[in-house]
């Protein structure tokens, strides 16, 4: 049995170019992974060729962004049939702001340290994080970015002024008095070590170059839902499995070391007795193997491919109220949403709590 994993909206690491960040063009993050075994990928195959041929895909590659708005029978139709053949499906959508701010706040506004991991914690950060963003700043994103590019302790101190004023302007006096707990804990830590900054700021990846990698929204994604298929496989006892990945130049390094990281540390334990055991295993086996092809080679990575493209898409629609293109699709996003009860397929919402609610929604009654 196989995973197939591919994307869709990747941006890479969050960066700033001309004062704005650069994913403002493609504001979500997919990832979708296919869990398939042998005998059912021959009639899969099959499947598929022939809806090629009925839709008349000349090209030799599925791609989302050929197919949404000119071909959505096709999407539809294939849909269906994962549904229908019961063939697991887990995806990963991100909105790539709320996880920004995800990350400000488990960093600097209310730190991981500060709080025990419960679900009611997890649940006032996740509150926070789908609501602060009007309370912060072009300035304090930009800066957060900056802090976490050049990793330094001159850049976490302009970051904590920037936030000092602009609360104290704002007069937002709860997250100020927040700002001012985590500089002193900074200042207590630097008084004993001079990368107190590092326990501030988010872990950066190295890529095949050592070059650092800075809040790279995909490592997340990919831990997490392996995780969840860990966990479905360790529930359904459906036996060993191995990951076929599209082939990522930039970042294959980084996903190799995210598996060595979750086959070597026992982070089940550490999220023992919150939601987050009910839904995902990140203590996987040690055999676990993670293999890179070029999709134009793999039709199953293909597949992930234009689930993801049309997950991301949807959800770019719905956000932007484009009913033209997202009322025939509501049908099949619904059935991706939720495929089993009870199971952790289906869609993981890494997105704010209200948008979430609203547009599920808006799917659901359609």
């Amino acid at each position: 049995m196989k995973l197939y994993i591919d994307e869709s909206g990747n941006t890479g690491e969050t960066l700033i170019n001309n004062g704005k960040l650069n994913f403002v063009d493609q504001p979500y993050y997919a990832l979708t992974g296919l869990l398939i075994s042998d005998s059912i990928k021959s009639d899969l195959v099959s499947y598929i060729q022939t809806k090629k041929t009925e839709y008349r895909i000349q090209s030799p590659e599925l791609k989302a962004k050929n197919i949404y708005k000119k071909q959505p029978g096709l999407i539809i139709d294939i849909v269906n049939y994962i549904i229908c053949k019961s063939i697991p499906v887990f995806i990963e959508l991100m909105d790539k702001h709320f996880y920004l701010n995800i990350q400000i706040i488990e960093h600097i506004i209310v730190p991981s340290y500060s709080l025990p991991l419960t679900n009611d914690n997890m649940q006032y950060k996740n509150i926070l994080a789908s609501n602060i963003t009007p309370y912060l700043s072009n300035d304090i994103y930009n800066q957060f970015v900056i802090a976490c590019k050049e990793y330094s302790a001159v850049e976490l101190e302009k970051l904590f002024q920037i936030l000092l004023i602009h609360f104290s302007n704002t007069n937002n006096g709860e997250l100020k008095k927040n700002i001012e707990l985590t500089i002193e804990d900074y200042n207590e830590k630097k008084a004993h070590s001079t990368d107190a900054y590092k326990s501030f700021l988010p872990i950066p990846d190295k890529n095949h170059r050592n070059r650092l990698i800075h809040l790279l929204p995909n490592y997340h994604a990919f831990t997490n839902l392996i995780g969840r298929v860990e966990k479905y496989r360790v529930d359904f006892k459906t036996g060993d499995y191995e990951i076929v990945h599209d082939e990522q130049k930039q970042f294959d390094i980084i996903y190799k070391k995210a598996l060595d990281i979750m086959k070597e540390r026992d982070i089940d334990s550490v999220v023992a007795n919150t939601i987050i055991s009910e839904r995902a295993r990140f203590n996987i086996n040690k055999d676990l193997k993670l293999e890179f092809v070029d999709s134009k080679q793999e039709l199953m990575v293909q597949l992930s491919d234009l689930i993801s493209g049309f997950v991301m898409r949807f959800w770019k629609d719905l956000s932007e109220n484009n009913f033209e293109n997202n009322s025939r699709f509501f049908s099949a996003f619904k059935k991706l949403t939720y495929p089993v009860n009870g199971a952790t397929m289906g869609i993981n919402f890494v997105v704010p709590d209200l948008e979430h609610m609203k547009y599920v929604r808006k799917a659901m009654q359609n």
